[in-house]
């Protein structure tokens, strides 16, 4: 049932707002949903808070590449779509 768009949306999206919950940013729900809770949970104490040393020490290349792309998306569409007329 993977497969099919409307279950993995809502799988995925699940997943997303627990690790938000858990860690409290959106930063660490990304790479929770990359390389799993587990790695996130080291890398998260390891950082002790600071986001930036938190993405340098992430040790797994692809994650931390994910997670620089997503969220260069996601400033993109919040720049493109925030309304700047309040």
């Amino acid at each position: 049932d993977l497969y099919r768009p409307n279950v993995n949306i809502l799988y995925g999206t699940n997943f997303l707002s627990i690790y938000r919950y858990t860690f409290g940013d959106k930063v660490y729900a990304l790479s929770s949903y990359h390389a799993g809770p587990g790695a996130t949970s080291i890398w998260y104490n390891m950082a002790n808070g600071d986001l930036d040393l938190f993405i340098e020490i992430v040790r797994f290349e692809d994650t931390r590449n994910y997670i620089r792309w997503i969220y260069e998306q996601f400033a993109i569409y919040r720049n493109l779509y925030t309304d700047f007329s309040r």
